[in-house]
């Protein structure tokens, strides 16, 4: 695979990451976590963790590669309930919609690799009122 064509999906590895997450009101918290991407055929898995305001929380993604460009993914997210979503993937950039279950939730998130870099922007909206944004960066061990 051409290495301007390599987005997070494209190979396992483990990531560093530092967050900022910026709520409703412009409040800001910081925090550093890790996303562990595993692959096997067309199943991926990825186990993320974070530590925000001394809590740590985590993201554990099961992912189906449709095809090239098209994954969709349910993830257990024990704050928010089960996440459901789609990643379309254009070259290094991954464009994921969501939503959770059972409730108004719902948000999107522009993950774009660049070498051993992804740098990660999204936001989360209950119906269409904003809850909060954050952004990421994520350092490739």
């Amino acid at each position: 695979m051409h290495l301007q064509n390599q987005h997070l999906l494209s190979e396992p590895g483990t990531w560093l990451t530092q967050s900022e997450f910026t709520d409703a009101d412009g409040r800001v918290s910081k925090a550093s976590g890790e996303t562990v991407i595993s692959i096997d055929e067309s199943h991926l898995t990825n186990s993320s963790w974070v530590n925000i305001d001394d809590k740590k929380l985590t993201n554990d993604y099961d992912i189906t590669r449709i095809d090239e460009r098209r994954y969709e993914y349910v993830s257990r997210n024990p704050a928010l309930g089960l996440q459901k979503g789609i990643f379309n993937i254009d070259r290094n950039r991954i464009y994921s919609k969501f939503s959770i279950e059972n409730s108004a939730f719902n948000g999107y998130e522009v993950i774009v690799r660049r070498g051993n870099c992804c740098y990660a922007e999204g936001a989360l909206y209950d119906d269409n009122v904003l809850i909060n944004t954050w952004t990421c960066i994520m350092e490739k061990v």
